[in-house]
């Protein structure tokens, strides 16, 4: 693979959902892949189930990723935790289990960046804002962390309890005035489909301060074109090969 050379300095590799293209989504597995290639950072997104644990699927449903039906917010953690989360991907990971959020956070210990995407929308879960910071509350690594939703409300909730964490707003829009809005939600971080990654819109958020975290970039030519608009994080399912393009480029 050949690759121009980068003129400025490279975006951080933050593998989605731990990184699609090297294990099953969300999963333990694709973690640890993560933990081992020492990348810098992992995707993540969370539910709450019936019994109020911080479940980590993309899908606010079972049948997608899993061996269950219907949806997450309906079943209790001891069922949930039985369940297949690995053989839709391939065979060999037909152990693979539905982690908690404390799963996750025991793993990584501040080793990289965690990126927690709160999945509100359509749910709309009592109290998730409250449940993650509990949690975090008791992770040592606050720096590390980064909290991220569609769900601008949530966000804001957030921020009104506390400001020991990066807000990340989620959009696939590109905001007429990104750094006031971002103000009022207190976000520090703008989460943007690839598809909104301008000279313009990137300039706006660099001059306000914001970071570009953009998602979901697998091919060469994406990894180019982000490169040389300037964003601060590459969010991918293939962060093996976008290591490898950003080590030949440099």
């Amino acid at each position: 693979m050949s690759a121009e050379k980068l003129a400025q300095k490279p975006p951080l590799v933050v593998a989605h959902r731990g990184g699609k293209q090297w294990a099953p989504e969300n999963t333990m597995a694709a973690f640890k892949k993560s933990l081992a290639a020492k990348v810098d950072g992992i995707e993540l997104d969370i539910h709450v189930c019936k019994s109020g644990e911080l479940v980590v699927i993309h899908d606010d449903t079972l049948e997608r990723t899993t061996n269950g039906t219907g949806p997450v917010g309906d079943a209790d953690w001891k069922d949930l935790s039985k369940l297949d989360a690995g053989t839709w991907y391939k065979a060999e990971f037909k152990d693979e289990r539905l982690p908690l959020l404390k799963d996750v956070l025991d793993a990584v210990q501040g080793k990289l960046t965690i990126n927690v995407e709160i999945k509100n929308c359509p749910s709309n879960y009592a109290a998730i804002d409250t449940k993650l910071l509990t949690l975090l509350d008791k992770y040592p690594y606050p720096d590390k962390i980064i909290i991220s939703s569609f769900d601008h409300k949530v966000l804001k909730k957030i921020h009104d309890q506390t400001t020991k964490y990066k807000l990340a707003l989620l959009g696939d829009s590109v905001f007429y005035d990104l750094p006031a809005y971002a103000k009022t939600v207190g976000a520090t971080a703008w989460n943007t489909d690839f598809d909104c990654v301008r000279a313009d819109t990137v300039k706006d958020a660099h001059d306000a301060g914001l970071q570009v975290n953009t998602w979901t970039v697998n091919a060469k030519d994406g990894w180019k074109k982000a490169c040389a608009l300037g964003v601060d994080s590459i969010i991918t399912d293939d962060p093996q090969g976008l290591r490898d393009y950003l080590k030949e480029a440099k």
